[in-house]
């Protein structure tokens, strides 16, 4: 498995993961990261959207998509811009944006792991 792949397939178990939290263990999950413990069940749906990206990606490692790994670079960093936006318009608190971090990390190594294999 070269570099590319195994960051996408790291990835991919994270937010298989991360879904899985959301579905079972909602206000854990949630209040680890600082947030409010949900109210109703729109956890649970982003927790069953969040197994499917996770399935997505760990997919497209197991036939090493490339494309696929250049648009999850995109998504990823849109995503810390996207979370950034919510804060910046208060709709959001600012502990959010760890979520994007971490996206925009995980892109970063995607990034790095395809451009030393070009």
């Amino acid at each position: 498995m070269d570099a590319p792949t195994l960051s996408i397939s790291i990835w991919g178990i994270y937010v298989l993961l991360i879904g899985v939290f959301l579905i079972f263990v909602p206000s854990k999950t949630l209040t680890i990261f600082g947030h409010e413990k949900p109210k109703d069940h729109w956890v649970r749906v982003v927790g069953i959207i969040t197994i499917s990206l996770g399935y997505f990606y760990l997919n497209s490692a197991q036939n090493e998509v490339y494309s696929f790994y250049w648009a999850s670079i995109y998504a990823r960093i849109a995503g810390l811009i996207g979370f950034t936006g919510l804060v910046i318009f208060k709709i959001a608190k600012p502990k959010i944006i760890l979520f994007g971090l971490i996206d925009a990390l995980g892109a970063t190594w995607t990034l790095l792991t395809l451009i030393h294999l070009e």
